[in-house]
Formats: structure tokens, sequence, C-alpha cells
């Protein structure tokens, strides 16, 4: 607003209208992204847990070693991601996605410590994949859809 200039109720009214619109436009289109994010992230997180089955480190460490890898770049993108976006996000939306993050990363824990358990079949390490990609992947698809 400048000096020289005052606004009347009504445009003070409409101002504010124009500006929550803005920022409902910017919430919907964060939980989207932050949404969005955490399906890949989701998919990714179980395809490397499938994979960790398949590579283990007394196979092929190389392997093992990349995969950790790829899991700690996902982890640090994804992290950069929500700092980025957590202020734009619906109440109650940061809350949501920590949860599916937190309850992934410790399925992919679980992951990690079956590895000891030896070779399992590929039903089983199918289903450790999906297992460990539905908490986010889930959380994710209700972002996107709210």
């Amino acid at each position: 607003m400048s000096d020289d200039k005052q606004m009347s109720p009504e445009e003070q009214l409409a101002a504010l209208g124009i500006a929550q619109r803005s920022m409902q436009h910017a919430s919907e289109f964060g939980a989207r992204l932050l949404g969005t994010y955490a399906i890949i992230l989701g998919l990714l997180f179980g395809a490397l847990a499938a994979l960790l089955q398949v590579y283990s480190p007394e196979a092929n460490f190389v392997g093992f070693m990349v995969i950790t890898a790829l899991f700690v770049i996902g982890v640090v993108a994804m992290s950069l991601a929500y700092a980025r976006l957590y202020r734009s996000l619906p109440r109650g939306y940061s809350k949501k996605y920590l949860r599916g993050f937190i309850l992934s990363l410790v399925l992919y824990a679980v992951a990690v410590a079956l590895i000891a358990a030896g070779p399992m079949g590929w039903g089983m390490t199918v289903l450790i994949g999906l297992v460990v990609a539905a908490p986010l992947c889930l959380t994710g698809i209700a972002m996107v859809r709210k």
C-alpha cells in the first residue's frame, strides 16, 4: 500500500480475497508437488529394498554399496525438497508426510535386517518392495488427490 493513496474498506477486502486465493493455490500446488515426490521416493525405497535382497553384501558388495548410495541420495533429495515446500503445505500435511516417511524408513531398516535371513524367493522379494513402498506411496497419493 502506498502512502499517497488510502484504500477503501471494500478495496481492502477485495485485495485480501485476492491474496487468500493466491495462498490457497500455492498451498494446493505444494501439497501436490510433495505428494508426487513422496510417491517417487516410495517407489525408489521399495525398489531398493527389493534389490537389497538380490544384491546382498556377501553376494555382491559393489551392488550393495550402489544401492546404499542411491538410498542416501534419495533421502537427502527428499529432505531438501521437503525443506523447500513445508511452509506452503496445508495444515496437517507435514505430519502426514513425516509419518509416511518415517514408517517407510523403519520398514527399509527391517528389509536390511532381513538380509541376514538368507536368500529369499522372488515372491518374498517383491512383497518386501511393496511393503516398504506402501506408506510413502499411499501418503503421496492422498496428498495429490486433495
